[in-house]
């Protein structure tokens, strides 16, 4: 077995220290207490393990991206809703 710790673990780790955290604010609120004085927990980083892609943008897993990103380094019409910050919608008419 591997020392790293299951995805849905992570996750129901997270989610159950959102709820902790959940629960002491109301509980302050109850107390009439201000809130902005809680110590939180830190949230566990979220591991993202996909790959990338340099052309498109999009994430894959490692299997996909090795099939994809060669694919799309030739593909000449690039979707452009696909890049960050494109414009999106109908071209204007003029």
């Amino acid at each position: 077995g591997g020392s790293a710790v299951p995805k849905w673990k992570a996750q129901s780790e997270s989610l159950r220290s959102a709820m902790e955290n959940m629960r002491q604010v109301k509980a302050a609120l109850a107390r009439g207490e201000d809130i902005r004085n809680i110590a939180f927990d830190a949230p566990a980083e979220e591991l993202d393990d996909r790959v990338p892609c340099p052309y498109c943008g999009r994430k894959f897993a490692q299997l996909t991206a090795d099939r994809h990103i060669p694919h799309c380094k030739n593909t000449q019409a690039k979707p452009n809703f696909l890049k960050a910050g494109a414009r999106t919608g109908a071209p204007l008419r003029r």
